[in-house]
């Protein structure tokens, strides 16, 4: 029971995590078709990941049709494999609910593990009848 509880928080905190990211997946065909990667702006951060799997982070310095940069190195839509983009909206409300929702399912584990005294585990003999 114990190592189910361990394993179920730890599933509970990783989904947390992943559902609090603030970057958000940018449409590259749509960038590449028109020139307009949505949600890039001067000053953001974004991450990069290229077709030949090379990933690189930085603040957008410059922008172009063909693709972004920074100060050191521009990136081509079309070369590019995925491209997310910070969001600075991230500390609203959707990242206090994914708290809220996560402590209230913590809470529920914890009151279904204490009321389960009934249950006995009697092996690899028969339980006792009392």
């Amino acid at each position: 029971m114990v190592r189910f509880l361990g394993r179920y928080l730890l599933c509970l905190l990783l989904l947390n995590l992943a559902a609090c990211s603030s970057m958000q997946t940018v449409d590259l065909e749509r960038a590449v078709q028109t020139s307009n990667a949505r949600g890039v702006e001067y000053g953001r951060l974004v991450q990069v990941k290229t077709l030949d799997n090379q990933t690189s982070k930085f603040r957008v310095t410059e922008i172009e049709d063909s693709g972004i940069g920074s100060n050191d190195e521009f990136f081509r839509f079309a070369d590019m494999k995925s491209l997310k983009v910070d969001n600075p909206n991230s500390n609203s409300s959707e990242e206090t609910w994914t708290y809220v929702l996560g402590v209230l399912g913590v809470i529920a584990l914890i009151a279904l593990a204490a009321n389960s005294d009934s249950v006995s585990v009697c092996s690899p003999s028969p339980c006792p009848e009392e």
